[in-house]
């Protein structure tokens, strides 16, 4: 049960942060709403109804690498019916749907981790959608009218199935195939010893790759057969706004050969502990712990994640305030404080800050290179958290065993 002064707390938070960001949308629409990527998505959608390539130019003007469409011919298919939006309607929707995909999302978290599931609950995440407004990740994605919630959504509504459902799985295959990066999930489920979900993962994944050479054969094609790996066709890997190892190698230490080999090495390595600890959370009862540690690992070993792929933080956010709100709980209201403020967007020009966000700062000395690329340190600062509260539950059992016998 949620405290009730958490409640109210959080409710009058929620409706003022929703009321600040509505009245900066009417002040400036083409700044905080203008969806320019859901506008991308429409043309995609209209090249499919045309017979137009979605590969050989960009979707919104001719420089290469901007606005390229880098995604599979399915997800072409299934953007089809964002052509009908239009006018007012476009950004309305846009909007909404977004935010109440993040509102959807907390209740199924909080409800995962065993709240009732009532009227209280509904309020309460709505509430923390409205906060969540003001973290950069969920920020941009409603600013921009990206995706990325919906990925994150379907996977979580596949992982909240029992294992006993036969078609758990399909959802992660579809989203895989929309935008590859959630596949990584299949791993996690191998590695948790679901089988049987990872194959109807796969499978589902395989069917949408059927779909697009059925519909968009050439397209599927081109896409499958090199524009998938084109690293020009997203950006560059030292682009600033790259949050990834992969971002973080190549701007502290250049792009070339051996960056890339250092790369592929530390993203291994970062992805192999990420699922042993997520395997360890899960046989432990910890599913979102272990899903959102899977999340955030995907992001960060990614050749190429914007902010705003970064929704994953959002789910974090929640996670800690669930676990702030035990009795005693110092560290894990401290590490939410910390995760708020280094994942916050547009808080800090409320109190005349000339830039969005902590990533923002332009560099002091060498300090650029911990706040230039805070959310993979993050992830490495969870990978420390989680050997540690594991190592102490180790010792704990070890206790226990030699008091009984």
């Amino acid at each position: 049960m949620i405290p009730p002064p958490v409640l109210w707390t959080v409710v009058v938070l929620g409706v003022i942060a929703i009321g600040y960001y509505l009245i900066q949308v009417f002040e400036e629409p083409v700044v905080r709403a203008h969806q320019i990527d859901l506008f991308a998505y429409r043309v995609a959608g209209e090249r499919v109804l045309d017979g137009i390539s979605l590969y050989d130019t960009p979707l919104i003007g001719t420089t290469k690498g901007v606005f390229e469409f880098v995604y599979s011919p399915f997800s072409a298919l299934a953007f089809i019916p964002v052509v009908v939006l239009s006018g007012t309607w476009f950004t309305v929707i846009g909007s909404l749907i977004n935010f109440a995909i993040m509102a959807g999302v907390v209740w199924l978290a909080l409800s995962w981790l065993g709240y009732v599931r009532d009227a209280r609950l509904a309020v309460f995440s709505v509430a923390v959608a409205g906060v969540l407004l003001w973290c950069e990740p969920i920020r941009q994605t409603v600013i921009f009218g990206q995706v990325n919630l919906v990925l994150l959504a379907l996977v979580m509504v596949d992982l909240a199935l029992p294992d006993r459902v036969r078609w758990k799985g399909v959802l992660i295959g579809i989203a895989a195939g929309i935008k590859l990066i959630p596949a990584f999930f299949v791993l996690y489920l191998l590695v948790t010893k679901r089988f049987r979900a990872a194959a109807v993962a796969g499978a589902a994944f395989v069917g949408t790759v059927v779909l697009g050479f059925l519909f968009l054969p050439k397209d599927s094609w081109q896409f499958w057969t090199g524009a998938f790996l084109d690293p020009a066709r997203v950006g560059v890997p030292d682009h600033p706004a790259n949050e990834t190892l992969k971002g973080m190698i190549a701007r502290t230490l250049g792009v070339g050969p051996a960056q890339q080999l250092l790369w592929l090495a530390l993203a291994g390595a970062v992805a192999v502990i990420g699922l042993l600890l997520a395997r360890r959370l899960s046989l432990g009862g910890r599913e979102l712990a272990a899903v959102l540690v899977c999340g955030l690992v995907s992001t960060a070993v990614s050749p190429f994640s914007w902010p705003h792929h970064w929704v994953w933080l959002g789910l974090l956010l929640v996670y800690l305030l669930h676990l702030s709100l035990r009795r005693g709980a110092v560290f894990d209201r401290f590490a939410l404080a910390v995760t708020w403020l280094v994942s916050m967007g547009g808080v800090l020009a409320l109190f005349g800050s000339p830039v969005p966000t902590v990533m923002d700062i332009p560099s002091w000395g060498h300090l650029g290179v911990l706040y230039h690329n805070v959310y993979v340190w993050l992830v490495v600062a969870i990978f420390v958290v989680v050997l540690l509260r594991i190592r102490k539950e180790n010792a704990r059992l070890a206790e226990l065993e030699s008091a009984l016998r």
